[in-house]
């Protein structure tokens, strides 16, 4: 919403109120993309001018990692763009799969989803998936956040 504003579309803000999109989505959702915020925004398509601009914006917001993965998503052969009335439905299981599940073996693998490492040094990228983080906290205040965090 307060990006919107800083982009000179604050007219648009009130569309994107209570429609559920975050910045999860934005970034995380491959689908998700310029033209896909236009339309929740209700920017009509023969405002061809405002749509670029949005556009522009947006692929500014997301930077290039994640631009250059949306657009391998859009340019695969499987892509189905994102609609406002998409619905998606979750895998419904059925009272006769709980028995499977049970019988499955327990995979014991030791390879985590999130990587538990703790050697963080001051001015490192981390690279987590596609996108980068960079840490600013000094290692003291990062011990700090530690310490908080254990004492819970």
């Amino acid at each position: 919403m307060e990006w919107l504003r800083s982009v000179d579309l604050a007219e648009y803000a009130p569309n994107l109120r209570g429609s559920g999109v975050h910045g999860g989505l934005i970034i995380l959702e491959p689908r998700f993309n310029g033209d896909t915020l236009a339309m929740l925004l209700n920017i009509p398509p023969q405002k061809t001018l405002l749509r670029r601009h949005l556009t522009t914006n947006f692929n500014v917001l997301i930077g290039p990692e994640a631009q250059q993965d949306k657009r391998e998503i859009i340019e695969s052969t499987t892509y189905t763009a994102l609609t406002t009335t998409a619905k998606v439905r979750p895998k419904k299981l059925g009272f006769s799969h709980f028995g499977n599940l049970r019988k499955k073996k327990f995979d014991e693998s030791t390879d985590y989803i999130c990587p538990m490492d703790t050697s963080i040094s001051n001015g490192t990228q981390k690279s987590y998936g596609a996108y980068r983080v960079h840490n600013t906290l000094p290692d003291k205040e990062l011990e700090k956040l530690d310490q908080v965090g254990q004492g819970d």
